[in-house]
């Protein structure tokens, strides 16, 4: 009889442990335990899935502080989560605390907040990763800010006529974080802004497309201010007559440099339809030509 217990209680414990492992599934939407999205995350654990029904989820704003959380549309239909003027801790819809987060297949709209800084999803905490997911009509689609241990991947996903208007909001605006992969997606017709802003330290971009079309009003396609590692290969450029600024990809316009600089741009089509637009505006390559130029006088100097 007793060890059959242990046997038990051997049994009982390993079901816990898988469970405490893969986590639980918070379903989410009408004749679901939960009816809106907030509701899940107010119960979420570590490590759980929720899943919510198609449909949309007007005026639910939330924080989401779980670590390896999956957040996903439960079918082929479309998600959305539409802040409609509501706004989550003054940052935007989803404020998202957790780490390793895995978020697909919704759609964010209608973000704002008093600063016109308001987010779609405002990220907080290290590695976020998007698939199939669509972010227009708020002040950023995506904003993060200084996260050195931090990588954001994006994939399979779209951006725009996202922005206040102001030219300090974008599509997509990531901070100093460790690296950024963007691939297999679209960004285009910000509001003034630019429809890419990175500052992370690597940044991988790749089969995809950045085209304002004959009316798009964004600024950069592009923009790298502090540079880094960067590499472009197999994308689309597409600048607007109506682009608010001449450069399609911009490299080091702000300071200061991150310490390591590498450019790959490859297999790129660029289409401009703006008078005297500029394709590439390397600063960084600038300024080295300049520090270039003033160690040669000095060697100069030396010799007379």
């Amino acid at each position: 009889m007793k060890r059959i217990t242990s046997n038990l209680t051997s049994v009982c414990l390993m079901a816990a442990t898988a469970l405490s492992a893969f986590g639980r599934e918070l379903r989410v939407g009408p004749g679901e335990e939960f009816s809106k999205p907030s509701a899940a995350a107010a119960v979420a654990a570590d490590g759980d899935t929720v899943v919510l029904r198609n449909g949309t989820y007007r005026g639910d704003v939330c924080v989401w502080r779980q670590n390896r959380l999956t957040i996903k549309s439960a079918g082929t239909g479309k998600t959305v989560i539409d802040a409609d003027g509501e706004c989550c801790q003054g940052k935007g819809t989803w404020v998202v605390k957790g780490n390793d987060t895995d978020i697909s297949g919704i759609t964010f709209r209608g973000a704002k907040s008093p600063d016109k800084n308001g987010a779609g999803i405002r990220l907080e905490g290290n590695n976020l990763t998007l698939t199939g997911c669509v972010f227009h009509d708020n002040e950023n689609g995506v904003l993060c800010g200084a996260l050195p241990d931090c990588t954001v991947t994006v994939n399979r996903c779209e951006f725009f006529s996202n922005g206040a208007g102001d030219g300090y909001s974008h599509n997509l605006y990531i901070g100093k974080i460790k690296k950024l992969v963007f691939k297999n997606s679209k960004s285009h017709h910000a509001r003034i802004g630019h429809n890419l802003k990175s500052r992370a330290l690597e940044n991988v971009v790749e089969d995809s497309e950045f085209d304002d079309g004959k009316d798009g009003t964004s600024s950069y396609l592009a923009d790298f201010p502090n540079g880094g590692i960067i590499t472009i290969r197999n994308c689309k450029f597409h600048q607007s007559a109506k682009a608010s600024n001449a450069i399609m990809v911009a490299v080091g316009e702000e300071s200061p440099p991150h310490p390591q600089q590498k450019l790959d741009m490859k297999n790129n089509r660029v289409t401009n339809r703006r008078e005297h637009g500029v394709f590439l505006k390397n600063r960084l390559e600038d300024l080295a030509k300049k520090e270039s130029g003033a160690s040669s006088a000095k060697k100069s100097d030396k010799k007379r």
